[in-house]
């Protein structure tokens, strides 16, 4: 890794206000300071687009970019277009990250051969007012016969860090031949994160502190919305056996299955939560 590194980060925001200053000033007093700030205002309706810009107005690292209304993968997609850093992260609007977020998933890029790194999350479910750390359990390292797709399915299959594409800073080389799919509304953070993988050979690395912290049940998350359609879970399970390939084998098979098994699991508890 070269010294200093350029960082971006893509901020999608759209009808948070309420939760941006807080976004915002985790972002600019980040321990590491050299930082690309992209702000992606998706046609806010209420003063998040001042907000940006009132924050672009003070530090010179931030660019805001004004659309209308598309959509977050398109914000995304937008962001990734204007991203010039050496890598890059994604950080939700209504979320916040902690000072040394940064400077910690950088760490594992002096390895030439990491592809990726993952933090944990300190978890905050808003309604019940409860809050945990989740995510800093160590995982095993891929074993010497098993696949790099059998491996992702574990890690996918074992918790959820994986799925989300916030905690996490990829390569900007490999992301700009990538794009968030716009035709869904349901885990296009995880087939975005898969389809990164797809093109990398490098290690995946584990950052085991709870870096990124995750606002569930804001008024603009879409999550309790979708979670609760079975088929929504069925187009991502059809978009994973896609990406697995035709012939998987047999680890990859049980793998996938015990993924499947949990999903199943999620939607179930979705549905309960929503009642």
């Amino acid at each position: 890794m070269k010294t200093n590194p350029l960082v971006s980060i893509v901020i999608p925001i759209y009808n948070t206000s309420k939760y941006l200053p807080s976004c915002l000033d985790s972002v600019v007093s980040q321990t590491y300071g050299n930082l690309e700030i992209i702000l992606v205002d998706d046609g806010a309706t209420d003063d998040s687009g001042k907000i940006a810009d009132k924050y672009a107005k003070k530090d010179p690292r931030i660019t805001v970019i004004h659309q209308k209304n598309q959509g977050q993968s398109t914000a995304r997609n937008n962001g990734i277009k204007k991203a010039t850093g050496d890598y890059i992260s994604f950080i939700d609007a209504d979320d916040k990250i902690k000072p040394t977020f940064i400077a910690d998933l950088l760490a594992p890029f002096n390895d030439a051969n990491a592809s990726l790194s993952v933090c944990g999350m300190h978890y905050k479910r808003l309604k019940q007012n409860t809050a945990n750390d989740v995510y800093i359990n160590p995982l095993r390292p891929p074993r010497k016969s098993e696949s790099r797709k059998a491996y992702i399915l574990y890690l996918l299959a074992v918790d959820g860090r994986m799925y989300s594409s916030v905690n996490k800073l990829y390569r900007t080389k490999t992301v700009k031949s990538l794009q968030f799919d716009k035709s869904l509304n349901f885990a296009e953070d995880t087939k975005f994160v898969l389809d990164y993988l797809d093109k990398t050979t490098g290690t995946i690395n584990f950052v085991l502190k709870p870096l990124y912290v995750y606002n569930f049940g804001t008024s603009t998350s879409t999550i309790n919305r979708t979670a609760i359609n079975w088929q929504n879970w069925q187009t991502s399970y059809q978009n994973l056996k896609s990406w697995l390939g035709p012939h998987p084998a047999l680890t990859e098979k049980f793998w996938l299955h015990t993924v499947h098994l949990r999903w199943r699991i999620s939607f179930i508890r979705s549905k309960k939560r929503a009642k």
